[in-house]
């Protein structure tokens, strides 16, 4: 499953990513281009999205990679700006 926050209403379309990248190689470059603005195609708030630092792995070329939960983005976590820790507060409050 996906390792960044996510709504129930977007689970089916998370999973179709996943299983669209596993399987379209051109998709998957653009996944690995972009992820924040395909993520952001399936319905994920843009704030949410703007919150967290994507990384795409391949586990043809990295096999003993291993998924951490999603990092955050840690030039606006350090600004400590009230907003931004508002938002990061309701993205991790329940759905």
């Amino acid at each position: 499953m996906a390792r960044f926050p996510y709504y129930q209403r977007n689970v089916k379309d998370l999973g179709r990513l996943i299983a669209r990248a596993a399987t379209d190689e051109h998709f998957r470059r653009e996944l690995e281009r972009d992820p924040a603005g395909v993520i952001s195609k399936i319905g994920l708030p843009k704030e949410t999205v703007a919150l967290l630092r994507f990384k795409i792995v391949d586990q043809k070329s990295t096999p003993n990679a291993v998924a951490l939960p999603f990092r955050l983005n840690d030039k606006k976590l350090e600004s400590s700006n009230e907003e931004y820790l508002k938002r990061l507060s309701a993205t991790f409050s329940l759905n």
